[in-house]
């Protein structure tokens, strides 16, 4: 199952959405080396690259969200450090072969983005809208 960034996961910030889209190509790239049987492969993208923009992308989002004046930036930020947390526990699991970590560790992630991007940083992106920001 290939994930797309479709338009009622787009939050109309261009910048972040350019993010997610690329968040989306990772996870969509680690699909399709495991269809193919490249698990050491799949696991090492998600470990290494994937994880990596994860990290970054959330911590300009946080900037992104302060620099507008954000009213809901505190409930968002922790949102963020559960997921890292939750998926930074898992990691070591990840890293020595655990498959049943790896897909725990893979089902976050896609649930992240259709739960988190199409509900939680639509938010932002309607508040940016409404003061005239974008």
């Amino acid at each position: 199952m290939v994930l797309e960034l479709t338009e009622d996961l787009k939050t109309g910030v261009e910048e972040m959405d350019k993010d997610h889209q690329m968040l989306v190509d990772y996870l969509n790239e680690v699909y399709t080396l495991l269809k193919e049987g490249k698990k050491e492969q799949a696991i090492r993208i998600f470990k290494e690259e994937l994880l990596h923009y994860v990290n970054w992308h959330l911590t300009r989002e946080e900037k992104f969200m302060e620099a507008i004046g954000y009213p809901e930036f505190e409930r968002h930020k922790k949102a963020h450090d559960m997921f890292k947390k939750v998926i930074l526990d898992l990691l070591p699991k990840v890293g020595s072969g655990d498959v049943e970590a790896f897909r725990e560790s893979l089902a976050l992630s896609w649930g992240w983005l259709a739960g988190h991007i199409g509900k939680v940083d639509k938010k932002y992106g309607e508040y940016a809208r409404e003061k005239g920001l974008i």
